[in-house]
């Protein structure tokens, strides 16, 4: 057993290879107890990888993993009894309805009838679908249909759920609903791994994230901390008004590292700088430039300029 106790994914090393592509290359992180954990990467980094590892539904080629101390080699039938798992595709039967494909899905995890019919209704009120429990799921739209999805994969109670884009096809409403609801499940102590291209969500719910890109991990740390990366600094907007005579204009570029700078008929200038510098110091040499500043706007980097920045090398 892993001797960490505060630790629910261990994961040292990790390598998976298909054929020739290395879809994982040494991965090492923790994922603790309680938490809400992001995953993020581009398309084809190799994220639904290396979730399907945790829940043993693929096998690492070499490293070490471990779900609540299990090894994914030797107890895949113990982690599946506390991993919940809901991929991008869904996993349940169209021309069931909703109650009859949770239900079914309970049998498998030999859950008694009458405590599967308290979870599942509890569950489909949660994602206000408890009006269409008895409709087939070849009937919902794709949104209402993926509410099922992540039903089944609470449907046992795991200990940790893995949500692998769980919004895709959900309308504003439903996100939101899928939000509280992964709020709610991580408040009882359960712990939440979310994979997504919703940097929004993950920004405003997810404790700490993980970057991955092409095979590898590139960044392990707090959003508030993965922020302040160089090539993802404070950027400000100035709107200033003044006189700047053409070669002047050349070196004001060079020397605050202006990023664009566009001038109108009334001697009115606007641009955007980025830079890690006191913009104190910048704010004073804009004015020996120019008659006065119009406007000044700072804005802190967000989780998508750190991800842009960190994977479009």
């Amino acid at each position: 057993m892993n001797e960490r106790s505060d630790t629910a994914v261990e994961i040292k090393n990790l390598n998976k290879n298909y054929r020739k592509i290395k879809a994982l290359d040494d991965v090492s992180l923790d994922i603790e107890k309680g938490e809400i954990f992001g995953l993020l990467g581009p398309n084809g980094a190799g994220k639904t990888t290396l979730v399907k590892c945790m829940n043993t539904l693929l096998k690492p080629d070499k490293g070490i993993l471990r779900v609540f101390g299990l090894n994914v080699r030797k107890d895949h039938k113990k982690i599946r009894k506390i991993v919940g798992y809901v991929p991008t595709d869904l996993i349940i039967y169209r021309h069931l309805s909703a109650m009859e494909n949770l239900m079914l899905f309970s049998s498998l995890y030999k859950i008694g009838k009458k405590e599967a019919l308290r979870r599942i209704e509890k569950l489909l009120k949660s994602f206000d679908m408890w009006e269409w429990r008895r409709e087939k799921v070849k009937n919902f739209s794709s949104g209402m249909a993926q509410k099922i999805n992540i039903c089944r994969g609470l449907v046992h109670e795991p200990e940790i759920l893995i949500l692998d884009e769980p919004t895709n096809g959900l309308d504003p409403k439903s996100r939101q609903a899928v939000r509280d609801f992964i709020i709610d499940f991580n408040k009882s102590g359960k712990t939440v791994l979310l994979t997504t291209h919703i940097m929004w969500s993950v920004e405003e719910i997810c404790s700490r994230v993980a970057i991955i890109d092409k095979g590898k991990l590139i960044a392990l740390d707090s959003i508030t901390s993965l922020k302040a990366l160089r090539g993802a600094g404070k950027k400000a907007d100035f709107q200033v008004q003044g006189l700047l005579k053409e070669d002047a204009e050349r070196n004001f570029k060079k020397m605050i590292e202006v990023k664009s700078i566009k001038k109108d008929h009334l001697d009115k200038y606007c641009f955007t700088i980025e830079a890690d510098s006191n913009f104190e110091a910048v704010k004073k040499d804009i004015l020996k430039n120019f008659t006065e500043i119009r406007g000044f706007n700072l804005k802190e980097p967000s989780l998508e300029d750190v991800f842009i920045s960190l994977t479009c090398n």
